[in-house]
């Protein structure tokens, strides 16, 4: 029996490898199987002496890039979604002037964030969102973000098919109650067009339909402004300043809308698919792509609450279009409106698909590859692709089919993963990362010595004053703080206080477990070989040299000097500022090439030779005019106070989104 169930598994490519149907006048090959996927394939070759398998590389064909418009238009797709129609209610929930404040106060730490979150990124060289906490925290990093990231994407998914079964079938003049009219509506819109879009392999080539989405919100928005009857509403309620003097701010109900904006501008989940399918990466043309994205949101999420507020006041609703009845040019605007609003839900459904087939490839599929998101290399087989997108399709559309309440989902995805994703990730991932210089930073601002305590075997951090012995340790440690006139005692005590209230020990714990886990992730991806990085090619220039004396490592400084003195700049990158020392040395600059793999040209040993000939097979393959721009680390120069207080900003904005 048991011999009759591996070859039944095998076709079915999930044990082993699947056979593919033999050509005529040729034996059958395998492939590889559908979970594992692996870097050769086989092929027959017929010869005199007859026929033989042989292994070959496998070079899928490279992933499509998109322009900065067009990765504008993605971020800009995956932004306003249905989020835009909520505006004014947010709006009248915070008050109109605290309302505006915060959509704008919301668009610039979006776009903060989204420059934060990449450029950490490259810092340690690592090309996803899951990758870059796992370098912070570990697996337990690693799976905390990817199960965010699919509960957000999931969440949106859910919800723009919903949207379409509530907005479509009423266009078409189906009743409201008429539940199985509306779900087989649903079921072959979707499958006409949804699914087909969300097949596709590369992000890149949503940027046209992204292009469209954007137009048509830019009409939505203008048919909210051109329709709301604001300038009667202004009249009736005695003037433009009275109506701001009494919408200033709505204190017990601001929160709520803090939360329906907070939702509306999350993107981060797609932040990395999106930077990775862009043309040349680097850091200016990043910063391109989201200040014109969030300037863009920023001025129709603006245009469509004030608008949507003022023409309705107090009698706003969630979805600013109900607003619109009674007069038959209303219904009619509104009808138009709602038909804009369904359409992009056809055009922003892929998007949140990408994602959660991005982390079903990491968690799901074995190998390298997979781990590191590089889903082009994953899903250029076709059936992989496929089978993956439709079951999640499926997965999304039977939820659809039974639920009637937006409202819940999207209160439940946004206020758990938006938060987690666009806030409180991008700033524990900061501070973990650049963990050595805020405990440097700490230390020399308060006058303290962080002494770690073992209690229980937890790190605990407590600031010490004078000579003085830790309790479980035996050590006695000089304070950096003299017993001197000018500090006294009295400022002792005050320093100590504002410790504890601003969670200073809390902080120091983040950064010195992103410390210890970001030196064990640097020191096994330093033997890994050459692999590609979508986020671009980065120079660091910085190497620790007295890292694994200073962090307790014995065998761990021979490694590094090894990388370095064989000018192993692409294995040597990530451990260059995570060491408790400073001491550093600057590589002199010169022209350097970069291979396909991130590494470079000049560079001894295995890895040198593999830039090497990469080099040299790209430049065969490329026009002589086509060269790729080795950048600088963009976060080369040290942080400083100002860079861990928006950090911190991020994670307390987080945690209030959170509870709102």
């Amino acid at each position: 029996m048991e011999e009759d169930k591996a070859p039944l598994l095998g076709r079915l490519g999930l044990l082993g490898g699947s056979r593919k149907k033999a050509r005529k006048g040729r034996a059958p090959v395998e492939r590889s199987p559908f979970f594992a996927p692996r870097a050769t394939k086989v092929r027959s070759v017929e010869t005199p002496g007859g026929t033989f398998v042989k292994n070959e590389k496998v070079q899928p064909d490279g992933a499509v890039k998109s322009s900065i418009m067009g990765a504008s238009a993605n971020l800009i797709n995956a932004i306003v979604g249905a989020g835009i129609v909520g505006i004014p209610y947010a709006i009248r929930e915070c008050g109109l002037v605290t309302g505006v404040g915060l959509v704008l106060f919301c668009a610039l730490l979006t776009e903060k964030s989204l420059r934060l979150l990449i450029e950490t990124a490259r810092h340690v060289n690592v090309p996803s969102y899951e990758m870059l906490l796992e370098a912070s925290f570990g697996t337990i990093g690693f799976y905390f973000i990817s199960i965010n990231m699919f509960i957000m994407a999931y969440g949106a998914m859910l919800t723009y098919l919903m949207i379409v079964k509530q907005t479509l079938p009423v266009l078409l003049g189906v009743a409201v109650d008429n539940y199985p009219m509306n779900n087989a509506i649903l079921t072959v819109s979707s499958l006409l067009v949804q699914l087909p879009l969300s097949c596709q392999r590369d992000m890149a080539q949503l940027a046209k339909t992204s292009r469209i989405s954007v137009v048509l919100d830019c009409f939505i928005v203008m048919i909210i402004a051109i329709f709301s009857p604001f300038q009667n509403a202004v009249e009736e309620q005695g003037g433009i300043n009275e109506v701001l003097s009494r919408s200033i701010v709505h204190p017990t109900t601001v929160f709520v809308g803090l939360g329906v904006l907070s939702f509306a501008f999350v993107c981060q989940h797609s932040a990395f698919i999106i930077a990775g399918s862009l043309e040349q990466p680097s850091k200016k043309r990043w910063s391109k792509v989201t200040s014109r994205a969030l300037c863009i949101c920023a001025f129709l999420a603006s245009i469509c609450g004030i608008t949507g507020y003022l023409g309705f006041m107090e009698a706003t609703e969630g979805n600013i279009l109900n607003n619109f009845v009674g007069d038959e040019s209303f219904h009619f605007a509104a009808n138009v409106a709602r038909g804009l609003l369904c359409s992009t839900m056809f055009l922003v459904y892929p998007m949140e698909s990408f994602v959660t087939r991005h982390v079903c490839v990491v968690l799901l599929f074995q190998g390298r590859r997979a781990h590191e998101g590089e889903d082009h290399s994953i899903l250029d087989r076709k059936d992989r692709r496929i089978a993956l997108t439709t079951g999640l399709y499926i997965l999304a559309l039977v939820p659809a089919l039974l639920l009637q309440d937006v409202g819940s989902v999207l209160a439940f995805t946004g206020a758990i993963a938006g938060s987690c994703l666009s806030y409180i990730g991008p700033g524990v991932a900061y501070l973990a990362v650049h963990g050595n210089e805020f405990l440097e930073l700490v230390e020399t601002s308060w006058g303290f010595k962080l002494a770690p305590s073992v209690d229980r075997g937890q790190a605990k951090f407590a600031p010490l004053r004078g000579d003085i012995e830790v309790a479980n340790t035996g050590v006695e440690i000089e304070s950096a703080v003299s017993d001197t006139p000018e500090t006294g005692y009295l400022m002792m005590v005050l320093k100590t206080v504002a410790w504890y209230i601003l969670w200073m020990p809390f902080w120091c714990s983040v950064a010195t477990f992103g410390k210890k886990t970001l030196m064990a992730f640097s020191q096994a991806e330093s033997i890994k070989s050459p692999h590609p990085n979508p986020l671009g090619n980065v120079l660091h220039n910085r190497l620790s040299t007295d890292m694994g004396s200073k962090a307790g490592a014995s065998g761990s400084l021979d490694g590094i000097k090894h990388s370095t003195s064989e000018g192993n700049l692409a294995a040597a990158a990530v451990i260059h500022k995570v060491a408790s020392g400073n001491d550093a040395k600057t590589l002199p600059k010169k022209n350097i090439t970069v291979s396909g793999y991130g590494a470079v040209e000049g560079a001894g040993g295995n890895r040198g030779i593999a830039a090497a000939i990469a080099a040299k097979n790209k430049q065969a393959a490329k026009p002589s005019s086509w060269q790729v721009d080795v950048e600088e680390d963009p976060q080369h120069d040290p942080p400083t106070t100002y860079d861990f207080l928006i950090a911190i900003g991020f994670i307390l904005f987080g945690v209030v989104a959170l509870s709102a």
